[in-house]
C-alpha cells in the first residue's frame, strides 16, 4: 500500500534561515505517528507545509499521491487533511452539539446551524461523536463552560466530523491535568483505529502512552525514527535534548531506565533510591571520580518514569548486562523497606531476565552485602 503522506527533500527558507532543511518523511495509511524535537526543530513548519500554509522553497509534499504544492489551504482540507492547533478553536457561545453539527457540514453557516432542523443521519453522527470525545453529558451547555481539556476534545471531535483521512494534532495536552492527558491519549488511540494521525508533542510521558512510531526532528531535518525506546536510547537524541555532547551509551541508559522503573514501582521514587542508582551507575561505567561526577549529573537528567519492563529487558544483549540489571534493581528496592508492590514488580523482572535461580540468589546476596557496605 502506498504511503498516505510523503515529504520529499523539502526545504523551507525564511530570509536565508532554513526552517526545514532537505526533510524527507513518509507515513503509512492508518498509522499514528508522533513528531518530537526541541524548540526550533521545524515541527510547526512541517505541519504548515502539509496544510498549504507555507510553500516549500524546494522539494515536494504529496498526500495520497497528489502534489500539495501551490494548493490553497481550503483545497487541501477538502482533500482529507484536518489540523488541530495548540489553542482550541471552538465557538464558545455554541454548545458542543452545535459545534459538531456545524463541523459536519462545512457549507452550513452558524445561523443555519441554530435555526435549521438537523437531518436524522447527522444527528446520529453528532451523538456518536459526543460519546467518542466524552462530552455526551455536556452536549447542551455553552462550550465556554468547558474545561481546557474538554475544549481540546471538542475541537478534535470537530475535526473528525469533517471526515478527514489524516488528522494533524499540535500539542494536544499542553496545560491539561494528568487525568485529562490520559483521556486525550485514549481518545487519539481510539481515533487511530479509523484515521491516520500525526501528533506533535513535548510531553514525553504522553508520547510514551500513545506512540507506536516516533520521528525526531532537529534543525529542520529528520534526526531519527523508531519506537519510543529506540529514539530515547539514541545518543544523537540524548545529545539534542540535553543541549550538549554526552558520553551516555545505550547500555548505560538501559540500565538506568530499568532501575528507575523499579524505583517507581510504588509511585514513590525516594531521593535515596535516585542517589543509589546514579552513584552505582556512575561507578560502574566511569573510571575516575571526575568522570563519575559528570556521568552522575548527566544520568540524573534522564531518569524516566514507569517504562514497562517488558519493553526494556529484551534490549539487554548479554548475560552480564542482565546480571547487572538484577543487582542494581535489587539494591534499589532494598534501599528502603520492600513493600508488596515493589516485590511484585521485582519478581516480574526476575522472570523476564530468565537467570538461573542459583544465580539470582547469589546476585541478591552480593547486592545486599554491597548495600550494607
Amino acid at each position: 500500500m502506498p504511503p498516505i503522506l510523503e515529504i520529499e527533500n523539502v526545504t523551507v527558507s525564511f530570509d536565508g534561515f532554513k526552517a526545514l532543511n532537505d526533510l524527507t518523511f513518509s507515513m503509512a495509511e492508518g498509522e499514528l505517528r508522533v513528531i518530537i524535537g526541541p524548540n526550533g526543530a521545524g515541527k510547526t513548519t512541517f505541519l504548515d507545509v502539509i496544510t498549504g500554509k507555507v510553500q516549500p522553497t524546494e522539494g515536494q509534499a504529496r498526500f495520497k499521491g497528489k502534489d500539495l504544492s501551490k494548493q490553497a489551504e481550503h483545497t487541501i482540507a477538502r482533500l482529507g487533511i484536518g489540523r488541530k492547533f495548540q489553542t482550541p478553536r471552538v465557538y464558545l457561545n455554541l454548545t458542543p452539539r452545535e459545534n459538531l453539527e456545524l463541523s459536519c457540514n462545512r457549507d452550513k453557516n452558524v445561523f443555519a446551524t441554530l435555526f435549521t432542523k438537523t437531518p436524522a443521519a447527522e444527528k446520529r453522527t453528532v451523538s456518536g461523536l459526543l460519546e467518542t470525545i466524552g462530552l455526551d453529558h455536556k452536549a447542551d451547555v455553552p462550550a465556554a463552560l468547558l474545561s481546557h481539556g474538554e475544549k481540546q476534545w471538542l475541537e478534535i471531535g470537530m475535526l473528525v466530523a469533517q471526515s478527514p483521512d489524516l488528522l494533524l494534532v499540535d500539542e494536544p495536552v499542553a496545560g491539561l491535568t494528568d487525568e485529562e492527558t490520559e483521556q486525550t491519549g485514549n481518545l487519539l488511540m481510539s481515533l487511530a483505529e479509523s484515521h491516520s494521525i500525526i501528533v506533535i508533542e513535548h510531553d514525553m510521558e504522553f508520547v510514551r502512552q500513545i506512540a507506536r512510531q516516533v520521528t525526531v526532528l532537529h534543525q529542520g531535518s529528520v534526526l531519527c525514527e523508531g519506537t519510543m525506546d529506540e529514539v530515547q536510547n539514541d545518543p544523537r537524541v540524548i545529545e539534542v535534548y540535553l543541549g550538549q555532547e554526552t558520553s551516555v551509551t545505550p547500555e548505560q541508559l538501559l540500565q538506568l531506565r530499568i532501575a528507575a522503573t523499579m524505583a517507581w514501582a510504588d509511585d514513590n521514587f525516594d531521593p535515596i533510591q535516585q542517589d543509589l542508582i546514579l552513584d552505582r551507575l556512575s561507578r560502574q561505567f566511569a573510571g575516575d571520580s571526575h568522570d563519575q561526577a559528570e556521568l552522575k549529573d548527566t544520568l540524573g537528567n534522564l531518569l524516566a518514569k514507569e517504562i514497562p519492563l517488558e519493553d526494556l529487558v529484551p534490549q539487554l544483549k548479554s548475560t552480564a548486562e542482565r546480571e547487572q540489571a538484577l543487582m542494581l534493581s535489587y539494591a534499589v528496592i532494598s534501599s528502603n523497606q520492600i513493600n508488596e508492590t515493589e516485590a511484585s514488580v521485582y519478581q516480574n523482572l526476575v522472570s523476564l531476565l530468565n537467570l538461573p535461580p542459583e544465580t539470582v540468589s547469589r546476585l541478591e546476596a552480593a547486592a545486599l552485602e554491597d548495600l550494607k557496605s
